[in-house]
């Protein structure tokens, strides 16, 4: 199973089926704030839907072709980190990321990143990751500036956000510009 201890007190963890419960009142409860950027919020509106996402993470996950990691904050659910796809005849992978509101500012987000960008590498062997955000969403986008992700462009009307289209900023990160000191 994957798991990745960041700091003292929080770890990433393979989301698993028992896990459901908290990842589903965590976005019910931050169901306002996590909209504005995640068109699936509005649909996720039963615990059912959050076991069946998990069920196909899973899935991906034994294919060898996704990661989706909870957030864990002693033994509270704060967030998501994951591999979106990993594209193996490539080598690349799409990073995508949410964390409760409760739980920001205090550089979780950018450790957990950072670690599964340095998995991606180390591990996977894999030689490019992305991130893409909503080019208004300023907290996603700091994460890889933060990490020194080199920004390449703007995809125009990318993502349809509640009925309106959005421009995505794509930020990309080889392996070796990574170097060892990350």
């Amino acid at each position: 199973m994957f798991s990745v201890r960041i700091r003292d007190d929080c770890e990433l963890k393979l989301v698993e089926e028992r896990h459901a419960p908290a990842v589903f009142a965590c976005v019910d409860k931050n169901r306002d704030t996590l909209r504005e950027w995640l068109p699936w919020v509005d649909a996720s509106t039963h615990l059912e839907f959050t076991r069946a996402f998990i069920r196909t993470a899973l899935a991906r996950f034994a294919e060898e072709c996704a990661v989706q990691a909870g957030i864990w904050v002693g033994n509270d659910f704060a967030g998501m980190i994951g591999y979106v796809g990993v594209d193996w005849m490539n080598h690349r992978t799409e990073i995508g990321y949410w964390l409760a509101p409760a739980y920001e500012g205090r550089g979780l987000m950018t450790e957990a990143c950072r670690a599964l960008v340095g998995h991606a590498f180390r591990e996977l062997g894999l030689n490019r990751v992305e991130i893409r955000c909503a080019t208004a969403n300023r907290r996603s986008r700091a994460i890889p500036e933060r990490l020194a992700f080199q920004e390449e462009g703007i995809q125009r009307q990318a993502q349809l956000l509640h009925n309106r289209y959005v421009d995505l900023v794509v930020y990309s990160m080889l392996a070796a510009d990574w170097g060892s000191g990350q």
